[in-house]
């Protein structure tokens, strides 16, 4: 191989190699893909107090914190569960803020902030437990009426 076919080599194996390279770093400087840096992000960490059982989809249940701002953001929480026959098992739920990001801000309703967790079969007779301290939490249907099995069956 002459010394033109070696450093053309070296080129392409810099391109190939290099290019995806700086791509990840400058798209995560900007906050975007798998790299990001969560830089400004403001972390914070709640249980969860009640739950409310969709009569539309049983396997949806949403998940209530207590909140005292004045609203979040659509995809702001996130939340563990554990499913066996016979309950679901909530973890803690982190909340990330991105400081100056777009957000499609959502109300929140007495106190509390929602996040939405799609189970893998419908609550049916199975309890709700907090993960944190095993304690039962409340659920309701829709309209805010108990759904059996309550906390204190």
């Amino acid at each position: 191989m002459d010394r033109r076919g070696g450093w053309r080599a070296v080129l392409v194996a810099v391109t190939v190699l290099g290019v995806p390279l700086l791509l990840c770093v400058g798209a995560s400087r900007l906050g975007l893909g798998p790299f990001a840096e969560d830089a400004g992000v403001v972390v914070t960490q709640h249980q969860p107090q009640e739950v409310r059982v969709s009569e539309a989809d049983p396997e949806f249940l949403a998940v209530g914190v207590a909140w005292s701002e004045d609203g979040y953001c659509s995809g702001q929480f996130s939340l563990p569960v554990t499913e066996t026959p016979t309950e679901v098992r909530l973890g803690t739920v982190t909340s990330r803020v991105h400081p100056g990001g777009a957000c499609a801000g959502l109300g929140t309703s007495n106190g509390m902030a929602w996040e939405t967790v799609r189970l893998g079969g419908p609550l049916a007779n199975r309890v709700v437990v907090r993960d944190i301290d095993g304690a039962r939490l409340p659920v309701y249907d829709e309209s805010r009426r108990p759904v059996i099995p309550s906390p204190t069956s």
